[in-house]
C-alpha cells in the first residue's frame, strides 16, 4: 500500500491520499484534506448504515423464527439503512473509479484516449447527479412541508429520503475530484485502482 499513501492510511478507511504525484503543491493539499473528510464521513455513515441494517435484520429474523411476529417498522428502516449504504458506498467508489464499469477495451487504448474518456465519464456523472440532486431535493422538501413519517415510527421520512440528495452530492464532489486526479496525476489514480482491484 505504500504506493498509494506513503505517510501510513488505507484506502477503504479513507485515509489513503494521492501524495506521490503531487509533491509539494497546492492541489496535493486540497485533495488530501478533501480525501481525508470525505473519507471519513463516509466510512462512518456507510458503517453505522452497515450496523442498522445488520441489526433490524437479524433481531427481526430471530423474532419471527421463534415469536412468529416482526416489527412493522423493521423492514421500512433496514431499506432506509440500505439506501443509505448504497449511495454512500457509491460516492467512495466513484472517487477511485472502481464503480460498476466496462473497462476492458479501455485499458487498450492509449493513455490518452482513456483519459479523455475517462473525463467524459465524470462529466455524465455530474451531469446526472446534478439532476438527480435537483430532482429529489424537492422530493426531500415536499416530505418535509407534509410532515411524513417512516411507516410504524415517528422517525421523519425526510431523514430516509435525505440519502439520495445527500449521496449524490458526495458522488458529485468524489467525481470532481477523480477529473482533477485525471487531469493532474494519471498514473497515480491508475495505481490506487490497482491496488483496490488487487485487494
Amino acid at each position: 500500500m505504500s504506493d498509494i499513501s506513503p505517510g501510513g492510511g488505507d484506502v477503504f478507511d479513507g485515509t489513503a491520499t494521492p501524495q506521490t504525484g503531487l509533491k509539494n503543491s497546492g492541489l496535493q493539499s486540497v485533495i488530501a484534506k478533501i480525501d481525508d473528510v470525505l473519507g471519513r464521513f463516509e466510512g462512518i455513515v456507510i458503517n453505522v448504515s452497515y450496523a442498522v441494517l445488520i441489526l433490524i435484520i437479524g433481531v427481526e429474523t430471530i423474532r419471527r423464527a421463534f415469536v412468529g411476529t416482526q416489527e412493522v417498522w423493521g423492514p421500512e428502516i433496514a431499506l432506509y439503512a440500505f439506501v443509505w449504504l448504497s449511495w454512500f458506498s457509491m460516492a467512495k467508489h466513484g472517487r477511485f473509479g472502481t464503480h460498476l464499469a466496462f473497462t476492458e477495451l479501455r485499458q487498450r487504448l492509449s493513455d490518452r484516449s482513456q483519459r479523455a474518456l475517462e473525463l467524459f465519464d465524470c462529466l455524465l456523472w455530474l451531469l446526472v447527479g446534478l439532476i438527480i440532486v435537483y430532482t429529489s431535493s424537492a422530493v426531500v422538501k415536499n416530505q418535509i412541508s407534509m410532515g411524513q413519517t417512516v411507516f410504524g415510527t415517528s422517525i421523519p421520512l425526510y431523514l430516509a429520503s435525505l440519502a439520495v440528495p445527500v449521496g449524490w452530492a458526495f458522488s458529485i464532489i468524489r467525481v470532481l475530484q477523480r477529473s482533477l486526479l485525471v487531469v493532474f496525476v494519471w498514473d497515480q489514480l491508475k495505481k490506487e485502482r490497482r491496488a483496490l482491484i488487487n485487494l
